[in-house]
């Protein structure tokens, strides 16, 4: 198969969502993954198509201590929380979608990380008649694998660091 695969480099640092302070900083960085795929979506015409813990990150400004797990500022006050913005890594398994997306079914017509996978995607591939004809990829199967990813983190860790 013919697949290019890029790399970047960015002045941004990132790290695994699994380090958040509080609740409060987890759902911001996840409403900021979001936002970076809604972006990509609507303005690029791409999806991500693989939603998963190590592709959604929390943007730090520096690889340190410090800032990976920092300290709670108790003068801050009771409303204060790490403002973390959320990252989405990882577009290699990206699709690009034009106006007509095609309904062709693919190699990649299975992408992502098994737990956040979308039903619809895993029931096609299973050959499953609930699913219906294939259709592709979706934003919707994409927007399913956020829920999931949040659902097994939230259920899974035993709080925050």
């Amino acid at each position: 198969e013919d697949h290019l695969h890029l790399r970047a480099t960015f002045t941004e640092c990132g790290i695994s969502i699994a380090w958040f302070l509080c609740a409060r900083e987890f759902f911001n960085t996840m409403m900021g993954e979001i936002v970076g795929h809604f972006n990509g979506y609507v303005h690029q015409k791409v999806l991500q198509c693989n939603i998963s813990d190590t592709n959604v990150w929390m943007q730090i400004p520096k690889p340190e201590p410090e800032f990976i797990v920092p300290d709670w500022l108790k003068d801050k006050g009771p409303g204060w929380y790490p403002n973390q913005m959320g990252l989405l890594g990882n577009w290699g398994y990206g699709k690009h979608f034009s106006s007509n997306p095609s309904a062709q079914r693919d190699n990649l017509s299975l992408q992502g990380t098994f737990p956040f996978q979308a039903t619809q995607l895993m029931a096609w591939e299973g050959g499953l008649d609930w699913a219906g004809p294939f259709k592709g990829h979706s934003i919707q199967h994409d927007l399913e694998a956020v829920i999931w990813l949040m659902w097994i983190l939230c259920i899974n860790l035993d709080g925050p660091f």
